[in-house]
């Protein structure tokens, strides 16, 4: 069932009463309501003498059901009596739209409820959903501001904008949760997505990408209103930064909870450093350690373990602290070395 507005319609009719109306006499020059269609919702106007209604009604097979009424002679539905009626399609003034003093179009809607109002542009009478489309300018000299708004409490709602490729098999969507959104009163799994206030941007069907089409970095920001650096960057070379911490392409960042950051360039089964002064408990180097790689810590090592052929460790060495545990092959570590002096219990 459409809403559908033709020109020139009018019909006579002479039903009494507030009902349906049958629709029985045409009139020279005019349309009759079959211009409207069986099942479709048209504006109506209804006139005899003083008395006049305007209205939303359904047409059907010669009948025009009186379903709203906008407006009226006594402000209600008439209760018309004997006579000749005038009965046609207009364009009530409550629900015109139109540019008003200032050439604005405005679509007014009712404060406070669910369904405020919808704007479809193009052919898309199949969707009813509705929202709110509005253009601002009191405070900014050029400012476009599209709000979508859910108004519902329940906690699996939330508000989005969705892009589709036309056969639904994929689409790009932007919103956010409300703010008692639950995962799993939504059925949905435990991350990011569904926190409760999280805007989103998500893809479904095809990957998610981000980037730039020119020569241009794309920064990630955490705490805006306060940080001066960058959670991450992706630089134009390809290289990606860290709270300011730079690497090239190809490294990744090492840290621990003592020290700065640093950047390490990775091969397979190899360790190159590493250092810091607290314990390390449970290491294991596994393969053919290449780079003639170090091991250098300022606390204790527990459970130490090496596996397969690490000759190419040239040295370990502690500031301080004991390595409780012997490696499983003595023959990987050509040099041990203590700065406290503690003797390798390594079978040396």
């Amino acid at each position: 069932m459409s809403l559908v507005l033709a020109d020139r319609v009018r019909q006579t009719s002479t039903t009494t009463g507030s009902g349906t109306f049958t629709l029985d006499g045409s009139v020279t020059g005019f349309q009759s309501f079959a211009a409207i269609g069986n099942g479709n919702t048209t504006y109506y106007t209804i006139t005899i003498d003083s008395q006049w209604e305007v209205g939303i009604g359904t047409y059907s097979a010669g009948t025009l059901t009186r379903d709203t009424v906008i407006s009226s002679s006594t402000g209600s539905k008439i209760i018309f009596g004997a006579g000749t009626k005038d009965v046609f399609v207009s364009y009530p003034a409550k629900k015109s739209v139109n540019q008003d003093a200032n050439n604005r179009v405005l679509i007014p809607y009712t404060s406070g409820v669910t369904n405020v109002g919808s704007l479809n542009v193009g052919d898309a009478t199949s969707h009813t959903d509705s929202g709110v489309i509005a253009g601002f300018t009191a405070s900014e000299p050029l400012y476009l501001y599209t709000s979508l708004q859910n108004t519902s409490s329940a906690n699996t709602s939330y508000a989005s904008y969705a892009v589709n490729d036309g056969g639904h098999t994929a689409y790009a969507e932007l919103g956010i949760n409300n703010s008692n959104y639950s995962y799993s009163a939504a059925g949905y799994p435990n991350n990011g997505f569904s926190t409760p206030l999280a805007s989103f941007v998500e893809s479904y069907g095809g990957p998610l990408v981000l980037g730039s089409w020119d020569n241009q970095k794309i920064s990630f920001i955490t705490y805006g209103a306060v940080n001066t650096t960058d959670a991450m960057t992706i630089n134009t070379n390809g290289s990606v930064a860290f709270n300011g911490q730079v690497g090239t392409a190809g490294q990744v960042l090492q840290s621990n909870a003592t020290s700065a950051p640093s950047w390490v360039t990775p091969s397979s089964g190899s360790v190159t450093s590493v250092s810091g002064t607290g314990t390390v408990s449970g290491l294991t180097l596994t393969g053919t350690v290449t780079n003639s790689g170090s091991l250098t810590l300022g606390g204790a090592i527990t459970g130490f373990a090496t596996s397969g052929a690490n000759t190419d460790i040239i040295s370990v060495a502690l500031t301080t602290g004991t390595i409780s545990t012997a490696p499983s092959a003595v023959t990987d570590i050509v040099n041990k070395t203590y700065a406290d002096g503690l003797a390798a219990k390594w079978g040396a």
